[in-house]
């Protein structure tokens, strides 16, 4: 090999290395930005898992409240109908005073009429 032949590979070795340490930097400040970014993503994560978990609490009271508002509203309902029940009967037995009532009064017209 010449000297020219040698100091042309010695420029391209040279050459190479440069580029190679210019990568190696670009790559490392990339890899910088992704610990960054990936240090940010854990505290999104961290901060999403807080509100779902907040949010599940809150869920779970509701439906706590809503479950005993719906067992209220069924003891009520229970409550009415058992109500409701009375009031039937007690119409009925009114309504049964009233049918008797008339139906003495008619009797008692058209006895005095028959005789």
């Amino acid at each position: 090999m010449t000297s020219e032949e040698m100091e042309k590979s010695i420029g391209f070795i040279l050459q190479m290395q440069a580029k190679f340490e210019s990568n190696v930097a670009r790559s490392e400040a990339n890899i910088d930005k992704l610990g960054a970014t990936v240090s940010n993503l854990r505290v999104s994560v961290a901060d999403l898992a807080g509100i779902v978990s907040e949010s599940i609490r809150i869920s779970d009271d509701r439906f706590t409240r809503l479950d005993d508002r719906l067992a209220k509203l069924a003891e009520a309902q229970k409550d009415l109908a058992e109500s409701q029940k009375t009031t039937d009967e007690r119409l009925n037995a009114l309504i049964d005073v009233v049918e008797r009532h008339i139906t003495g009064h008619n009797h008692g017209q058209e006895a005095l009429g028959g005789q």
